[in-house]
């Protein structure tokens, strides 16, 4: 058995092959290592493309360990590629933020930041 690979009749244009990629994040707010305001009212992600619904979760927690956000993660309907949940007041202090995302490829990604909100 002989393997060739495609033919392409003279004249057509050969396409560029799809490569499909994990989410990567490309901006957050508050900012990685940022200061938020106490009333900053919610957390959000960026990736760089859509993400699916499925597995997309956001928690913002405390140094203490108590998750400070209200549980409602969502992917915002405008724009596939925005996710954020709502929090309360934030006392003075440094919180992490989780993130997980299923990317357009299939794959689940995750990964934490940091921000300080200062009195």
């Amino acid at each position: 058995m002989k393997l060739t690979g495609p033919s392409h009749p003279a004249g057509e244009a050969q396409r560029p092959a799809i490569i499909l990629a994990h989410a990567i994040v490309v901006r957050t707010s508050p900012a990685q290592d940022g200061v938020g305001a106490e009333d900053i009212g919610k957390v959000e992600v960026w990736y760089d493309a859509g993400i699916r619904d499925a597995f997309a979760a956001l928690a913002v927690v405390s140094a203490s360990g108590e998750r400070v956000d209200k549980r409602d993660a969502a992917i915002d309907s405008a724009d596939p590629s925005h996710v954020s949940v709502s929090v309360n007041r934030l006392n003075p202090g440094k919180y992490t933020v989780r993130y997980r995302a299923l990317s357009a490829d299939g794959h689940l990604v995750s990964g934490a930041w940091e921000f300080e909100v200062r009195p």
